[in-house]
C-alpha cells in the first residue's frame, strides 16, 4: 500500500469524524472513529500523531485496519477507495506516454474547472444586489437603476417579508402559542398603515411598532365594504 494513500484515508478519515463528532480534540475523535471501527483508539491516535500532527511513529498498518478505516468512509475496502479516487494517478513505469497523456488530461479538467467557476461567478456578479420599495412590497433591483424611491442594499429576509397590508378585524394579529405579534405599524396624524414584519418604515426608515390590543380596538375596522380590501389580508 503507498504511503500517501494511507495518509489521505487517515485525512479523510478524521475529517468526517469531524462532522459527526461535537468534540473536535485529538482524544474525542480517536474514540469517535473506534466506536464505528474494530480499530482501538489508541492505535488511531497514534495515526492521528503521525499523518496529522507528523510526530510519534507507528509501523506499517496491516491491510485490516486500512479496510476498516476504507469502509467508515463508505467503501468496501481499499481497493475501492483507490479504484475511486485514485483514477490516473498510480501508474506503472512502462513507458512515459502514459504519464504524460495523465497531466494532459488533468490539465484539461482543471481548465475546463476554472473556466466554469469563472462563468459562474459573472453569471453571479448579474445578479441584482439592491431592492426599492413599490407600492406595498420590495423588489429587487439593479443598484445602479435610477430611482425616485429610496435604492437599499438587497436583504432577502426583508424582502421576502415585509409587506404593507390592508386588515380587518379577521385577521390574526397575535401568535396563538407564543402571543407573539404578527403585525406592525406606522401611525402618522390620523393615518395608520400596517405591516406584516417588524423593521424600519421602508419609505421614512422610522421604526415600525408591534400591533396592540389598543390599536386594533381603536384603528382596525370590525368590517369593510372595499372588495379590493380582501386581496392582501395576511
Amino acid at each position: 500500500m503507498k504511503e500517501a494513500i494511507i495518509k489521505e484515508i487517515v485525512v479523510n478519515v478524521f475529517e468526517k469524524a469531524k462532522t459527526e463528532c461535537p468534540k473536535h480534540s485529538r482524544y474525542a475523535l480517536s474514540n469517535h472513529i473506534a466506536e464505528f471501527t474494530s480499530i482501538s483508539a489508541k492505535t488511531i491516535e497514534r495515526l492521528y500523531d503521525k499523518y496529522l500532527e507528523k510526530r510519534g511513529s507507528i509501523g506499517d498498518q496491516n491491510e485490516y485496519t486500512i479496510n476498516d478505516l476504507c469502509k467508515y468512509l463508505g467503501y468496501k475496502s481499499y481497493a475501492e477507495y483507490v479504484k475511486q479516487n485514485r483514477k490516473g494517478e498510480i501508474s506503472i513505469n512502462v513507458n512515459t506516454g502514459g504519464e504524460k497523456k495523465n497531466w494532459k488530461v488533468l490539465a484539461a479538467v482543471s481548465l475546463v474547472l476554472v473556466v466554469g467557476l469563472i462563468l459562474g461567478l459573472s453569471e453571479k456578479s448579474k445578479e441584482p444586489k439592491c431592492m426599492v420599495w413599490k407600492t406595498d412590497h420590495y423588489e429587487k433591483t439593479d443598484c445602479s437603476t435610477s430611482y425616485t424611491e429610496n435604492i437599499i442594499p438587497l436583504d432577502e429576509v426583508r424582502l421576502l417579508t415585509l409587506k404593507k397590508v390592508k386588515v380587518n378585524i379577521t385577521c390574526t394579529f397575535f401568535d396563538e402559542t407564543t402571543g407573539e405579534p404578527m403585525k406592525w405599524y406606522y401611525k402618522s396624524g390620523n393615518t395608520i398603515e400596517f405591516y406584516t414584519a417588524p423593521g424600519l418604515h421602508p419609505i421614512n426608515g422610522k421604526t415600525l411598532k408591534a400591533i396592540t390590543e389598543h390599536i386594533i380596538e381603536k384603528y382596525v375596522p370590525i368590517h369593510t365594504y372595499d372588495e379590493s380590501s380582501f386581496t392582501e389580508i395576511l
